[in-house]
């Protein structure tokens, strides 16, 4: 607890205003409370018993200043409980929606290696869920424990300087409650913090089993994801039910010792009275404290259960905010400018955990060049592209954009030099015409519409409803893959930057869409670095130069031509798919049309 409220100290500086005027109302609150028993107190003292003074008013006068004082201080204690819970709930609900966005943001920041690791549905499960269980845990510890927390204390302090040994006396029953609640404490948030991991498995397989239901009905997995999501259901449900079980013991425990403390204060102040050792009106004033005393304590102890809960989801949520982004900023990382294009990679050596997917890369690509990537799966082609914007960083060696280390310029401005149409297209949720402006968002609608003419969208966007302003629903499923990678090259043309990457973007395509694909890169713009992941040969007759890559280590480069006739590796790839000839008019594919 003291963890988390340490790690929300950032947030909280940003609404300290707030959390002032409602912790100053939350005391006004507590004082006009602890004056509730005196009106009746001092009344019975003064009026209604016997006493050796002469009053110093009319019974009906101080029957009427009982009735007013205490009609004043209920509406005062309405007003500034009113006007605190608004205060302190609110500044909580804000506090909360922060963190919702820093954790997301966060997560942004991660490298492609961590997520890698991770599984979505669980990350979603930290901004959603526990995000939603912590805003609890501040708005309940701001709107509830703190005004509780300083009644219980104001009205101990009252009954100690009232009469100390009678106050002692009124607190007999709290030392085994406190002990009680304490264990059980500790016991509930064990329990919420299994609880709260079994809902993030949950939610991560809800999320796998829905984002992959093509596969789940073609395969007739139904059961088998039913079953396994029966199970983690279940587990779920047995620790929430035990925490349900340690939470149920608090109202009785406390209701116990309420009873208690106010049978013994009864029988105590009675038999004191009677000893003519306290006052009547003193016992009016112990009885209500003592009444109101475990009020408090009780929503205290409810508070438990959602502290519990809160604290356990925080602890989930504050370790994302914890980690470290391997891929970030340096201290003096400097602006890229404007970038000529050229790209070195230097003696690098990448890998995810394992053995190395790129070991003592060395490879330099001239600005304005189309190189090719060629290789087996798994040769770390992608992983090369990673590199150049640095959606990734290498163990070993540099990788350096017109000669300066990528790592010592600021992401952002590397970023925006470059340029991805990835194989896997995905589209966001939105209309079409907004999912092409994503990539350059200050472009005017005149460019993006200029893009999508380039890249053939408006091919197959004419034939839809409302066109470019068609949605295109989550992740693009409205859509075919031809359909989508149009949209991607349309984003590159839209972002005209000095480095293009294409990860293979017709290998999944029929022989139509291919042409057409091959149509709208075309257009893409010319004298630009353009560096070519090749799945299918056939696409590397755009390239100037191809570098072969064999298990993360670069084997064979040169010109296409070159290489097809020296029989190499390349050559013999070639061989293998059937892709492409070459003869004195040039590199041509098998219908022998000149590339």
């Amino acid at each position: 607890m003291i963890a988390t409220i340490r790690c929300l100290r950032p947030f909280a500086r940003q609404h300290r205003r707030a959390l002032t005027t409602g912790g100053l109302l939350a005391v006004l609150e507590v004082l006009v409370n602890l004056a509730q028993p005196w009106p009746v107190s001092l009344l019975v003292g003064s009026v209604l018993t016997k006493s050796g003074s002469a009053p110093t008013m009319s019974p009906t006068m101080a029957v009427g200043a009982a009735v007013g004082s205490l009609l004043l201080i209920y509406v005062l204690a309405a007003i500034v409980n009113y006007w605190s819970t608004r205060l302190l709930s609110s500044t909580g609900l804000r506090m909360a929606a922060d963190v919702r966005v820093e954790v997301y943001a966060h997560l942004q920041r991660q490298s492609l290696a961590f997520h890698a690791g991770q599984r979505v549905g669980d990350l979603t499960a930290r901004v959603t869920s526990d995000v939603d269980r912590m805003q609890d845990l501040l708005v309940q510890s701001l709107s509830v424990l703190i005004p509780n927390a300083m009644l219980v204390l104001g009205m101990g302090t009252v009954m100690l300087i009232l009469d100390p040994t009678f106050a002692l006396v009124a607190f007999t029953a709290t030392p085994v409650m406190a002990v009680v609640i304490f264990r059980s404490t500790r016991a509930l948030k064990r329990a919420a913090r299994r609880a709260r991991t079994a809902d993030g498995q949950v939610a991560a397989a809800a999320a796998e089993g829905l984002s992959v239901m093509p596969l789940v009905q073609a395969c007739s997995l139904e059961p088998r994801m039913r079953n396994r999501m029966e199970s983690l259901a279940l587990t779920s449900l047995l620790q929430g039910l035990e925490a349900t079980r340690l939470q149920a013991r608090f109202s009785p425990v406390v209701d116990v010792a309420s009873a208690a403390s106010l049978a013994v204060v009864l029988a105590v102040g009675s038999w004191r009275v009677l000893d003519g050792h306290m006052s009547v009106a003193v016992l009016l004033v112990f009885l209500g404290y003592v009444s109101s005393l475990y009020k408090p304590l009780k929503a205290l102890a409810k508070l438990s259960t959602v502290t519990s809960k809160g604290t356990a989801a925080a602890e989930r949520v504050l370790d994302i905010l914890a980690m470290t982004p391997d891929v970030r900023n340096a201290p003096h990382a400097v602006a890229a400018g404007s970038l000529a294009g050229r790209i070195d990679f230097e003696n690098v050596t990448f890998s995810y955990g394992r053995e190395p997917v790129i070991s003592g890369l060395d490879l330099h690509i001239d600005p304005g060049e189309t190189l090719a990537l060629v290789g087996r799966t798994g040769a770390g082609k992608s992983t090369i592209a990673a590199l150049v914007p640095r959606l990734m960083d290498p163990q070993e060696g540099r990788v350096l954009l017109d000669g300066m280390d990528v790592r010592g310029l600021e992401l952002e401005t590397v970023r925006a030099q470059v340029s991805l149409v990835l194989q896997d297209c995905v589209l966001l949720h939105g209309s079409l015409l907004d999912n092409i402006a994503c990539g350059r968002p200050d472009a005017t609608e005149e460019a993006v519409r200029r893009a999508a003419r380039l890249a053939l969208v408006d091919e197959f966007a004419e034939r839809l409803p409302l066109g470019l302003d068609t949605p295109v629903g989550e992740r693009g499923v409205s859509l075919s893959g031809g359909q989508r990678q149009r949209v991607a090259i349309a984003r590159a043309i839209l972002r005209d930057t000095p480095i293009l990457i294409l990860d293979e973007p017709t290998s999944a395509l029929d022989v139509e869409s291919e042409s057409l694909i091959s149509q709208a890169l075309e257009q893409l713009p010319s004298g630009r670095t353009t560096l070519i992941i090749a799945h299918r040969l056939s696409t590397v007759r755009r390239a100037d130069r191809i570098a072969v890559l064999e298990g993360g280590r670069l084997i064979e480069e040169g010109a296409p031509e070159h290489l097809l006739r020296s029989g190499g590796h390349f050559a013999r790839l070639t061989a293998t798919q059937g892709a492409l000839r070459v003869n004195d008019r040039g590199l041509l594919p098998l219908d022998g049309r000149l590339s």
